[in-house]
């Protein structure tokens, strides 16, 4: 059988919540301004703008300099779903390779790689400067350009596209649905659920699809 590539969101698809860059506004108290995503949207800013913007408005928010611990204990309460686990063991039981693709933060992304067991992980890093948090980073997995990620990925390991099964949840997803061999979306999916192939409840129903 031919060696497939899984890739998966982390933000909503490997994880409860939706969104750790949300997670992390509600718990420094800013909030996450749509007006910023529409602008990345437009081609306006660049997704370290925005990047910059969030962490801006949560130092802001929250009144004093946000320690590395302080982001690595707020992020710990971020919970994985039940059968992530089995699901990425099976997969690799079978021989295919896995990886997380996520415009998430690279403290949540690094934690869910490690206790998944995922080949690859590709995400986006903040920065740090003398143990606190400021505005910048890498923004290695911009969310627009997503797809052109997963498909050099995908290439770089020699699988082509249609032996490449994505897992999202979001609008932003949609572009690499129409791209790759498979595209599965994990409810709640919104405007995504009408573009995937496949749409599951909870991850272990990709084990039932025949994909592996």
């Amino acid at each position: 059988m031919q060696k497939k590539l899984f890739v998966f969101d982390c933000d909503g698809v490997l994880t409860v919540d939706k969104s750790s860059w949300g997670f992390l506004h509600e718990y420094f108290g800013s909030r996450d301004n749509s007006y910023f995503a529409e602008l990345y949207r437009k081609g306006v800013i660049s997704y370290l703008d925005w990047m910059k913007i969030d962490i801006a408005l949560m130092i802001h928010s929250y009144g004093k300099p946000i320690k590395k611990s302080e982001v690595e204990n707020a992020l710990s309460k971020i919970k994985l779903r039940n059968t992530a686990k089995r699901v990425v063991d099976e997969i690799k039981k079978k021989g295919h390779y896995t990886a997380i693709v996520s415009s998430g933060v690279d403290l949540l992304v690094k934690r869910v790689c490690s206790e998944l067991g995922v080949d690859i992980c590709l995400y986006n890093e903040l920065y740090f400067y003398n143990d606190e948090l400021v505005p910048g980073g890498v923004a290695r997995v911009p969310l627009r350009e997503k797809k052109e990620v997963v498909l050099n990925l995908a290439s770089s390991l020699g699988v082509n596209r249609e032996n490449v099964v994505y897992v999202g949840d979001s609008e932003w997803d949609i572009e690499i649905f129409k791209s790759v061999g498979v595209s599965i979306a994990v409810e709640p999916c919104g405007k995504a659920c009408q573009h995937a192939k496949y749409v599951v409840r909870d991850l272990d129903e990709i084990l039932e699809l025949g994909l592996i």
